[in-house]
């Protein structure tokens, strides 16, 4: 049970990344449980963005069908018919358990499960502080104590969880650090880039920041003469100093793709962060408060908290210079810590 459905880049790598984790253990077949919250999509006024949108999504659908192996129709509701017949139920990661979500469903704290199969937590983030009104204790009343294994991807809220039950919280990885480079490079070997060097600014609309990133890009840009390719649908042609164009309708292989040979990221994107320390791209991530905890906590842990951005960011030459060793060491040693905790969970050692 995953955020799978939607047009966001880190929510189908990340469900990719856990079911081909899963596959890979021996006598394992992991399923993805086809359940839609109800996610509501952006509606254009421009007729022509609106077709290319639903293009989009037509794309990201077929990612889900052929690499995901998400079939059929999605469903609103679940029901204890459609619960059985699997052992193991994993629920994460993504922001699963945040609550505050108009989106947010009980059903990803699997209480649908049936008696005698194992309940387990792989890496899902409750975004909010644990103060927050928008959380549902209830919803983690019920049902944290009904878990047979527990994690979580930032350990700020070990201590909420902890209110509920007496067992271990493991700390793991987004699923996306599970895979290795080798791994993302066969998955877009096929994907083209632009043969002119070139700079990715990733933007999610969770706050009011995009004229920040937008002016550092193009300060960048200017700086290192690297071509702009963002993530909005449209802007007009005066935004960017230097030549740019969009790749708001890319699919997510294309997106792996981007961010492997972009010579810089600018974002305030998580995943967008997490692939650019998978390949060693020098990146600048702007804080967004409602999700500075999983940022912050991840930056923090590989010594990394100079990538940050809270505001104007003076240039220097050797800004995209970047030692990525005592990243590289920590997450490694943290994916293996986190494969060794679902091996565990799924009774294969």
């Amino acid at each position: 049970m995953t955020l799978h459905i939607g047009d966001n880049y880190g929510a189908l790598l990340q469900c990719y990344a856990l079911r081909h984790t899963l596959n890979s253990f021996p006598n394992v077949k992991a399923e993805i449980i086809n359940f839609d919250p109800g996610r509501e999509f952006p509606v254009y006024d421009v007729k022509e963005i609106q077709e290319k949108y639903k293009w989009k999504l037509k794309k990201f659908n077929e990612f889900n069908r052929r690499y995901n192996g998400v079939s059929g129709e999605s469903f609103r509701d679940i029901h204890l018919e459609e619960a059985l017949g699997y052992d193991y139920y994993i629920t994460g990661s993504d922001q699963v358990w945040n609550t505050s979500f108009a989106f947010a469903n009980e059903a990803y704290f699997l209480n649908f499960v049936p008696e005698g199969a194992k309940k387990i937590a792989y890496a899902p983030s409750i975004g909010i502080p644990a103060s927050s009104p928008g959380i549902k204790r209830e919803w983690f009343q019920r049902n944290i104590p009904l878990f047979d294994s527990l994690s979580l991807r930032e350990m700020t809220h070990e201590s909420f969880l902890k209110e509920f039950t007496d067992k271990k919280v493991y700390s793991v990885v987004d699923p996306t650090l599970l895979l290795t480079g080798k791994d993302y490079d066969e998955l877009c070997r096929d994907e083209s880039y632009p043969e002119k060097e070139y700079l990715v600014l990733y933007f999610l609309k969770h706050d009011n920041s995009a004229a920040l990133l937008i002016e550092f890009a193009n300060m960048v840009s200017r700086k290192f003469n690297l071509q702009v390719l963002y993530s909005f649908a449209e802007v007009p042609d005066i935004l960017f100093k230097n030549h740019s164009e969009t790749f708001y309708y890319a699919d997510p292989k294309e997106f792996v793709q981007l961010i492997r040979h972009a010579k810089a990221v600018i974002t305030n994107s998580f995943h967008g962060t997490i692939f650019s320390l998978k390949y060693h791209i020098p990146f600048f991530t702007y804080i967004v408060k409602s999700m500075s905890s999983r940022v912050t906590d991840l930056l923090k842990s590989v010594k990394m908290e100079d990538r940050i951005v809270n505001g104007y960011k003076k240039l220097s030459d050797d800004m995209l210079r970047v030692d990525f060793t005592e990243a590289d060491r920590f997450l490694e040693r943290k994916r293996l810590e986190s494969i060794a905790y679902l091996k565990s969970a799924l009774d294969l050692e």
